[in-house]
């Protein structure tokens, strides 16, 4: 190794360490093994490249002349002076040296593309230098080791098949080379240029990336937790209880975020305002997501089941049809109470999906509450379930009201009950989103009629001493008459209403948002002849939300007003609820 300072020159070898101290704006080096010392205002290093490698902090390099100058701090300047082609591209870490030929290619002459518009920009003056070694530029890493050195070859195979010393393959647009951005990850989708720098660039487009998102990447996403204060300071406002981060780019960043606050107050920050006041890796927000899928309703079950404890001892079960899904609702709660999975089952016959749930669990299952009566579910399926090894209780006639009854009657034998929920069976379309909720907090469902309370829930709700009821929708679901008889046995009734069933759901989200706890909410379709849908979706989250011909207004506002909820899940395949409302709900 040679040093220069002025027209001084000075060399140490192998193994010899030189020390470079500052002074005011003087540099020392001192090499104690080799006998001198030399000073200056800048040292000037050469390394000896087929001989040797520099060590620099525990990092070596081999290429290029190293200039030490003092920094405008109270440190010093470390600055490579390097030919492009051979030197500084062999050692850009941008993307992993084991990628396809191909994209190495690629890279090399963006990175090729990048690093000469530095160069034409000229020096700059905070560094001296065209560009750094980090993130703020290229990402420029010492000589490799370790598993990298294997893969190395490649890299500069690659740049060598897009270049040469004093030519090279490069992006341009019309003659110019381009300004040649590009990132490790982005969150699925690049962006426009005007989204992110404010300026059109016909050559930086958004294009969705599905590279980004595969599990091989390790930054394919992030996660970050802001306390409620610093969320209020980035806003200049109080507090926030709702924040919408709909507003997007086309690359799906945050283009708009506004916030508002307990007093009715709104403030707006754009995406890169807010990442850059929280702190945050990019302006790319959303909710994780999954997807819980089933053909019909009994795989979609035998799904939920399979995400609750495999050690259960009792298995609730239900009618499989569209018109038992009040069942469902009712059988949640119970399911709840002895933390087992829910099952479906036809009039006469258990589903092959059900049987196949029931033989993974095998012999830990010991008791099946069967909810419904023969004309629900036949006496040949307990026939069945016996045959299994499994005690039988069936609960309830035909009857909605005396299903219900018998269900808070089980769970009062094992928990005290003072608050049940009220529905009927003609508002089974806006109650079933009740079902997370109700399973959760193992909350029984009781069942009125249009203007009275039946005389087997009447006699329920006294076995029971319940003293609050939760009325499941508004007058036109649970009438007015019905509230009235509850209130005149001296039992307070609090109704969630909504107009409705994505205003219901959303209600009975928000309403219960603190009781229930949980980071993630289920999102169901909406409308007529899915109410059994959302009343299965309580076996996998506890709170329901309602999607519809996208993602309705009420179900995106209680979303932006519970940011706790950072996980959406998909109840049903890719038909029933599309990709598109569960993209909006990650996004809302």
């Amino acid at each position: 190794m040679t040093i220069t300072v002025g027209s001084r020159q000075v060399t140490a070898r192998a193994g010899q360490q030189v020390r470079v101290t500052r002074s005011g704006s003087t540099l020392a080096a001192a090499c104690s093994a080799c006998g001198w010392s030399v000073s200056g205002s800048r040292l000037l290093v050469d390394v000896w490249e087929a001989r040797t490698d520099l060590e620099v902090a525990g990092n070596r390099y081999r290429y290029g002349r190293l200039h030490l100058t003092p920094s405008t701090s109270s440190g010093v300047d470390a600055v490579l002076h390097m030919r492009l082609h051979e030197e500084y591209l062999d050692q850009i870490r941008e993307v992993p040296w084991s990628w396809p030929e191909a994209a190495l290619e690629a890279q090399a002459a963006a990175a090729r593309a990048f690093a000469l518009r530095k160069v034409a920009a000229g020096l700059r003056s905070d560094c001296a230098c065209h560009v750094t070694d980090t993130t703020a530029d290229q990402v420029f890493h010492p000589l490799p080791t370790g598993g990298e050195l294997a893969a190395w070859p490649r890299w500069r195979a690659a740049v060598r098949a897009t270049g040469a010393s004093t030519t090279g393959y490069v992006p341009r647009y019309q003659g110019a080379v381009i300004e040649a951005l590009y990132s490790s990850s982005n969150g699925g989708w690049s962006e426009d240029s005007e989204d992110v720098f404010g300026g059109y660039l016909p050559y930086l487009r958004s294009r969705y990336d599905s590279a980004s998102l595969t599990a091989a990447n390790p930054y394919r996403s992030w996660t970050r937790t802001v306390s409620g204060s610093a969320l209020a300071t980035a806003f200049g406002l109080p507090d926030v209880v709702s924040l919408d981060l709909s507003g997007r780019t086309t690359g799906h960043g945050v283009a708009r975020a506004v916030a508002t606050s307990s007093d009715g107050r709104t403030a707006t920050r754009s995406g890169t305002a807010l990442r850059r006041a929280l702190g945050l890796p990019s302006a790319v927000l959303r909710r994780a997501s999954a997807r819980t899928s089933g053909d019909y309703p009994p795989e979609l079950a035998a799904a939920m089941a399979r995400r609750t404890s495999s050690s259960a001892s009792s298995v609730v079960i239900t009618g499989m049809y569209e018109q038992d899904s009040v069942h469902t609702l009712i059988g949640q709660p119970l399911a709840g109470t002895v933390s087992g999975p829910l099952l479906l089952s036809g009039r006469s016959t258990l589903p092959a999906a059900t049987l196949a749930e029931l033989d993974r669990r095998g012999s830990r299952l010991r008791h099946a509450f069967v909810v419904g009566g023969p004309g629900i579910i036949g006496d040949g399926v307990l026939a069945t379930l016996r045959a299994r090894g499994l005690s039988v209780t069936r609960l309830g006639q035909d009857s909605t009201d005396s299903v219900a009854a018998a269900v808070l009657d089980e769970i009062r034998r094992r928990r005290t009950v003072t608050r049940v929920a009220v529905t009927t069976t003609s508002s089974k379309e806006v109650s079933a989103a009740f079902s997370g909720t109700a399973r959760r907090l193992r909350e029984p469902v009781v069942v009125a009629g249009s203007t009275v309370l039946p005389w087997r829930t009447r006699g329920a709700l006294s076995r029971a001493g319940v003293d609050r009821v939760h009325l499941l929708g508004s007058t036109a679901h649970v009438s007015a008459a019905v509230e009235s008889s509850l209130r005149s046995r001296g039992i307070g009734p609090i109704r969630v209403s909504g107009r409705d069933t994505a205003d219901v759901a959303g209600a009975l989200g928000r309403y219960f948002d603190r009781s229930v706890g949980g980071s993630e909410v289920a999102l169901v379709p909406g409308g007529a002849g899915r109410s059994l849908h959302r009343a299965l979706a309580g076996g996998t989250s506890t709170v329901v939300l309602v999607g519809g011909s996208g993602l309705p207004s009420s179900t995106a506002s209680t979303l932006q007003q519970a940011p706790g909820w950072t996980r959406v899940r998909a109840v049903g395949d890719a038909d029933v609820v599309p990709s598109g409302w569960l993209w909006a709900a990650r996004e809302a």
